[in-house]
């Protein structure tokens, strides 16, 4: 058997770089492409249940408030995504994720946040594919 103390450090060293290299963590929930696809399907669905409850709320103005009132019924909300996005879990060695993460929608003054969920899976070539679920009230 080869005495390992003879061996250069640094062949030791390359071998384990290489080794490691080869690791592919796969997808992560709070990517930027993930959040950017998160936000692209939100603001798709037009009928989706968080703008339809802020465009209510939206809509309701206070009497003092009529003259100053711009709010639009048909205006649409602007999103924003919590910062923290959560595994919630992993299978098909770690290519499909179920994530969660908050989601803010706002029309003019009035705003509301949502948890929700979604899914990211990445395919053999490394394109990634993002559902969100329904929300459920």
């Amino acid at each position: 058997m080869a005495d390992l103390r003879n061996r250069p450090l640094i062949l030791f060293s390359f071998s384990l770089l290489v080794a490691l290299g080869g690791c592919d963590p796969g997808p992560q929930c709070d990517s930027p492409e993930n959040r950017d696809a998160v936000l692209q399907a939100f603001a798709a669905d037009r009928s989706n249940a968080l703008a339809r409850f802020v465009a209510s709320q939206a809509d309701i103005v206070h009497p003092q408030d009529a003259a100053a009132s711009t709010t639009k019924p048909d205006q649409s909300p602007t999103y924003l995504l919590d910062q923290e996005m959560v595994t919630l879990s992993s299978s098909d060695h770690q290519r499909t994720l179920k994530c969660s993460g908050v989601l803010s929608a706002t029309i003019g003054d009035t705003s509301a946040s949502k948890e929700f969920n979604f899914t990211v899976r990445q395919a053999s070539d490394g394109k990634l594919t993002v559902s969100v679920e329904p929300f459920q009230f």
